[in-house]
């Protein structure tokens, strides 16, 4: 069983709305990084399936999360099949997420209650993620829509959260338009993270992710 059920997932992201995009083959170099972010005030952290190792790597994490940041939501991302998707769930993931949508992914995810943030770009694949029950759908490769895009969007399906990722720039005022389009949440990839010195990075975290949870 899941330690927290899929409307916790999306509670978390919408209190704290940044999720890091990460992966790194030395668990050190990972752990240290999962620390600073959480000191920041990050409540869900996406480990990517990008290496050999992320499946054992991801595992001994998710143990270092539940005994240290047991509040903390360790998802695992790149995710494009149900094998794959059971491997890290059977690994103790809090979320899947996908660069795609895939039905059965989302089919084994709903039989666990596990929060599910597959990948879409158009109108239709955006409502046909959601019709399929995710839990925030990914809005991906970001960079290439435009806040524009968003809200846009926005018109047609308010109601559905989004996650906008893929080449979100780590400003302040990326932030901040992304925000403005709708955005329920960010996904920041491996620029923001240039730096496993602690007080450098939760510094860095903490900003961006004041822009995001600002009044």
């Amino acid at each position: 069983m899941p330690r927290f059920p899929s409307s916790h997932a999306l509670t978390q992201a919408r209190q704290h709305p940044l999720i890091p995009v990460f992966y790194h083959a030395q668990e050190d170099y990972a752990r240290r990084v999962l620390a600073a972010c959480h000191a920041a005030g990050v409540r869900l952290f996406e480990f990517t399936n990008r290496g050999p190792e992320a499946h054992s790597i991801f595992g001994r994490l998710q143990r270092f999360v539940e005994a240290d940041f047991p509040d903390l939501l360790l998802g695992a991302g790149t995710i494009f099949t149900p094998e794959e998707a059971g491997r890290f769930i059977g690994a103790g993931a809090d979320f899947i997420i996908q660069p795609v949508t895939s039905p059965d992914v989302a089919a084994i995810c709903r039989s666990h209650d596990l929060a599910w943030l597959p990948g879409a770009q158009t109108l239709n694949e955006v409502y046909e993620a959601h019709r399929l029950g995710a839990t925030l759908v990914k809005l991906f490769p970001s960079a290439y829509l435009t806040p524009t895009y968003l809200s846009i969007l926005r018109g047609p399906l308010p109601q559905v959260p989004l996650m906008v990722t893929g080449g979100i720039q780590p400003t302040v005022e990326s932030l901040a338009e992304w925000k403005a389009a709708g955005a329920t949440c960010v996904g920041l990839d491996a620029r923001l993270l240039d730096t496993d010195e602690p007080v450098r990075l939760t510094a860095q975290v903490r900003d961006l992710l004041g822009v995001l949870t600002k009044e």
